[in-house]
């Protein structure tokens, strides 16, 4: 039976000792392959990460990741704050078995405790501001399914100026990422930040929270996901002006989703509460403005080929802009001369890029926009109804654009507006409703007024009534 037992427990020491070695190897790999693909992301930022060394052990393995700027004037900009290279250490656990900070099951658990005062070039002239050290700390742990865990928060941070003083509360970030595709989820939030401005200026914006879910990274920097980002209260008071702002609230999402196996849907949405703010006299029947955006049913192709033209044009700007810093004359003319080059390329590019986007009877636009919720709708949607394969030079797709527009798109506009609004509208805007009531315009619905345009195939409905004699004049082109 002993003999039985030291056998098991030898057994599983081999099997921990193994697992544990094969672990601390697979952990570099995974870090190799993070920077690896946010360099690709990255490069056309002007950014770097490398790992600088990986002192790798049976239990414990220690990392250093240096993060630099390889734009010169990025570079000579940023250095004259921070010490470039920023260098960052990794205290890392190797698994299975995990003990620091309570006993856990997985590949790795790494830690990482940054000052930002110790990047500063310049560490006394931010002490004068700052009477604390700005101390960031994160914990991440990586299953064995190649996901990644990690916390991170901050401590309070402090400014204090001659006549201002800012409190930032603890940020906070959260969320998962697998290690090999960086697809993942991220939530970072603070409860407040707070500011003092002279002697009557006040500012705070109290639960601000900002997350993100990314579905599909590619490596050109694109990706299928969504933000959202959210301020639960946002009250300022400027003693330099009457206008003040009390209880405001703030929604702002984002979202880039695949439709089907070759199509994207981009959403964007704007909500703005005003709260207990008192606008001016004119603008007092706001109370709430809600817009959203729609461009769906593009090619993720073209997508793709759009990031990949704002990166080369980035990497040709980084390149002229070098040269613009030579005070040679006649240098700096040539200089001028590439940049308008290189705008008109730019636009010939995007124009043809245009073509690409666009999918017969699945490419829409659509423009909402809400007032005080209900009270006022206004709704724009157009949908390209054209050729299923467009021109691929400037001129022959320009040509065919003016000849048949009215082919291209199916358009629909609808307005609502409820009479208790418009009661409250300054009264010259009230007065130019009333002149579109009575030319037709805009319909009187009982307890709203009301406006339909409706166009597809050379056929324009204006509120229910045949309009196409407006068309004529297009009916030749543009």
């Amino acid at each position: 039976m002993k003999k039985k037992i030291l056998a098991s427990v030898v057994g599983a020491v081999v099997i921990w000792s193994g697992a544990t070695a094969y672990i601390s190897s697979n952990t570099e790999k995974h870090l190799n392959n993070y920077l690896t693909k946010s360099n690709k992301i990255y490069a056309n930022n002007g950014m770097k990460m490398s790992l600088v060394s990986f002192e790798k052990g049976f239990v414990n393995s220690h990392a250093k990741v240096s993060l630099d700027f390889i734009a010169p004037e990025i570079k000579k900009e940023l250095g004259e704050v921070f010490k470039l290279p920023i260098v960052m250490d990794y205290e890392i656990e190797n698994g299975p078995i995990l003990f620091k900070n309570g006993l856990a099951l997985g590949a790795s658990r790494i830690d990482s405790k940054v000052n930002i005062n110790n990047l500063l070039v310049n560490q006394d002239e931010l002490k004068k501001f700052v009477k604390e050290d700005i101390i960031f700390d994160t914990h991440m742990l990586i299953d064995f399914k190649n996901h990644l865990q990690y916390q991170g928060k901050s401590n309070q941070i402090v400014l204090n100026g001659d006549s201002a003083k800012f409190t930032i509360e603890p940020l906070e970030i959260e969320g998962d990422m697998n290690v090999e595709t960086l697809a993942g989820t991220m939530n970072m939030m603070t409860k407040s930040i707070q500011g003092e401005m002279g002697t009557d200026g006040k500012m705070k914006l109290e639960n601000i929270v900002l997350n993100a879910n990314i579905k599909k990274f590619f490596e050109n920097g694109f990706y299928i996901g969504n933000f959202d980002m959210e301020v639960g209260n946002f009250t300022l008071k400027n003693p330099n002006d009457s206008q003040d702002i009390k209880n405001a609230k703030l929604k702002l999402a984002m979202d880039i989703d695949k439709n089907g196996s070759d199509l994207v849907d981009t959403n964007l949405k704007l909500n703005f509460d005003v709260g207990d703010t008192k606008l001016p006299p004119e603008l007092n029947f706001i109370k709430n403005v809600a817009v959203n955006y729609g461009l769906n049913g593009t090619k993720i192709d073209a997508w793709l080929a759009f990031q990949d033209t704002i990166k080369e044009v980035q990497k040709k700007q980084k390149i002229i802009l070098e040269k613009s810093l030579s005070k040679d004359k006649k240098e700096q003319q040539k200089v001028f001369k590439e940049l308008e080059n290189m705008q008109l390329e730019l636009q010939n590019k995007m124009v043809l890029l245009l073509s690409d986007f666009l999918v017969k009877d699945k490419t829409t636009f659509d423009l909402k926009a809400n007032l005080n919720g209900n009270q006022g709708i206004a709704s724009f949607d157009i949908k390209y109804v054209g050729d299923e394969k467009l021109p691929k030079t400037i001129n022959e797709l320009e040509a065919k654009f003016k000849q048949e527009l009215l082919n291209w798109v199916a358009l629909n506009i609808d307005v609502k507006l409820d009479k208790s609004l418009v009661n409250k509208l300054p009264q010259e805007l009230q007065s130019q409703l009333s002149m579109a009531r009575m030319t037709g315009m805009l319909q009187d619905n009982n307890s709203s007024y009301g406006f339909n345009a409706n166009y597809v195939s050379k056929k324009l409905m204006i509120n229910g009534q045949d309009k196409s004699s407006m068309l004529m004049f297009l009916e030749g082109g543009i």
